[in-house]
């Protein structure tokens, strides 16, 4: 498997939780939204639940020291997510 941008990744997976391996951040010391700080990763996993990408995580995440899971779409302004 071989890194993709971020830009790649929209447009590959739009509206989609991607699962990625070894992400790449702009500057990973900085507080703030992984999604803007991301320049590359490997994608691992796609789907438009994220239910099934937290059921299939640890089958596909074997073998890469980091990993993240971002969403492709627009999240609502409205939208409250839990810590």
């Amino acid at each position: 498997m071989e890194a993709i941008t971020k830009e790649e990744m929209f447009a590959q997976y739009p509206d989609q939780w991607v699962l990625l391996g070894d992400p790449v951040l702009d500057d990973e010391n900085s507080l703030g939204s992984i999604v803007r700080k991301l320049v590359t990763g490997v994608v691992l996993f796609a789907a438009k639940d994220k239910r099934e990408i937290a059921e299939k995580a640890n089958a596909y995440r074997k073998g890469f020291a980091t990993y993240a899971c971002i969403y492709t779409g627009e999240v609502p302004k409205n939208r409250k997510f839990l810590l």
